[in-house]
């Protein structure tokens, strides 16, 4: 007996206190939501004034015994799909609908509610509370109208897009996938982006795009090639891409378009040049060659016939004779200019192609003509003969650029360097003369008008695949520069 006594003493007391009644009325009318109570027709039999105003109503006596809360579902099936669902489960918790106010305005609501019941079971009503989420729901239509207009530009842009992170692929748009011969988008993730280079641009795409993910400083725009998955198809393509935070981590956000049919419009624009300077250095050689044989025996013969009706001339006709030496010593100089115009249009060591030599022996005349100008001459690099085409295209750069610096530089020095650096062979041609001040738009201005000497150069260097550059300050002189892949 005392130990039953001693048990029951050590079990925990509990004080359960009843809520006052007020504290349950004071909650109810100011919750900031609606709180409702309703008969198993729905009809108000209380609401609190959060209610009343969220409905559009402008008291409580509007609602009570009088409006069913069944005639503020903008939709009825949602009505009847809230009450099977609360039948069957006796309560439902975050039930998402659309109401309809008073002054018929539709929001967006989310609904908790509970039956009321009998002792025996039977549902005789509902309560519960009602939150306006139209702010939520308006932004989460926001944001998806966002993802889709994001999502038609992505996967219908004629651009490749893709990000990529420590090297994989995380996103890839169709096109992507289109252009490295894929059928879907999924198939690139997770691999290594440099998959799809080319052997011969994969290394130097790899580093720059791995510089990139750690926002190094790398070329944002540039060319390579890319492989199909067949390993076959090659596609050029131009690339633009930046630095970004993905998910928290640094990744690359890029983009690029096929430029192959632009690369071989490019190509056979260049073949194209190619052809036409070998036509035209075809057709220097020829008149040169046309030159030196026709006129220059026209002029072989007409010195000796002058010489020959010099010397039958009457001894005592002085006037006589000195019109047949003035006449002969004009046929020389015809001749010599001749002899200096054959050998612009086609040096005889340019036939041997000993690009060098031929360099210094031009060098050498033009400061023998211009003795005012002094010329140093470097060669670095060049341990071997160069493909006869670029030999040509840098003697002739060299000689024009000469030719232009003596009309137009007023320079008293000129620098030329010639240098193999792999895969290049590059030349610089620079001067002291007075140069030019030029803006962007002067630039372009320039090289839209530049004349036929300039023209030619340019085309030389670019039919070879190369580049070609001027630039020039006042009073610092001008510089051209050209650059030749080997």
């Amino acid at each position: 007996m005392m130990d039953n006594k001693k048990m029951k003493s050590n079990q925990p007391q509990q004080n359960v206190h009843k809520v006052p009644q007020k504290w349950i009325r004071h909650i109810f009318e100011k919750s900031p939501v609606l709180v409702y109570v309703t008969n198993y027709d729905g009809i108000f039999l209380d609401i609190n004034s959060a209610g009343v105003a969220m409905l559009g109503g402008e008291s409580r006596e509007e609602f009570i015994g009088k409006i069913s809360i069944r005639s503020f579902y903008a939709d009825p099936d949602d009505r009847k799909r809230f009450q099977d669902l609360i039948a069957d489960q006796g309560f439902i918790q975050d039930f998402e609908t659309q109401f309809r106010r008073i002054d018929k305005k539709i929001f967006d609501v989310r609904v908790t509610g509970f039956v009321r019941q009998t002792a025996v079971g039977k549902i005789i009503g509902y309560e519960g509370f009602i939150v306006d989420i139209t702010d939520r729901k308006l932004a989460e239509r926001a944001l998806k109208e966002s993802e889709e207009k994001y999502r038609t530009v992505v996967e219908n842009s004629l651009s490749a897009i893709l990000v990529h992170q420590d090297g994989r692929f995380l996103f890839a748009n169709q096109r992507c996938a289109d252009l490295a011969g894929y059928d879907r988008p999924d198939d690139l993730l997770g691999k290594y982006f440099w998959e799809f280079v080319h052997p011969e641009d994969r290394a130097i795409v790899k580093e720059r795009g791995l510089m990139r993910e750690k926002g190094q400083l790398t070329p944002e725009h540039y060319s390579f090639r890319i492989l199909e998955k067949d390993g076959k198809t090659i596609h050029w393509v131009e690339l633009r891409a930046t630095h970004a935070m993905y998910m928290g981590k640094p990744s690359v956000v890029a983009n690029f378009i096929d430029i192959t049919k632009s690369k071989k419009a490019e190509e056979e624009i260049r073949q194209l040049s190619r052809r036409l300077v070998k036509v035209r250095e075809e057709e220097r050689k020829m008149f040169a060659g046309d030159l030196h044989d026709d006129v220059g025996q026209i002029l072989t013969a007409m010195h000796f016939d002058l010489d020959s009706l010099r010397k039958i001339a009457p001894s005592h006709d002085i006037a006589q004779k000195q019109r047949y030496e003035k006449l002969v010593r004009n046929v020389e100089m015809l001749a010599d200019i001749v002899r200096k115009t054959t050998s612009y249009l086609r040096p005889d060591i340019l036939d041997m192609m000993v690009l060098i030599p031929a360099l210094t022996r031009h060098i050498e005349k033009f400061q023998a003509n211009q003795p005012g100008i002094h010329v140093e001459f470097k060669a670095l690099g060049l341990k071997k003969r160069l493909n006869p085409e670029i030999e040509l295209a840098i003697y002739r750069i060299v000689q024009e650029s000469l030719t232009n610096i003596a009309k137009h530089a007023r320079a008293t020095s000129v620098d030329i360097m010639l240098t193999y650096s792999h895969p290049h062979v590059i030349l610089a041609v620079r001067d002291n003369g007075v140069g030019q001040n030029e803006s962007g738009r002067e630039r372009k201005k320039r090289r839209e008008g530049e004349g036929i000497g300039l023209l030619t150069m340019r085309e030389r260097a670019v039919s070879l695949g190369g580049s070609f550059e001027i630039s020039s300050l006042p009073g610092k002189g001008t510089t051209i520069r050209a650059e030749i892949p080997v």
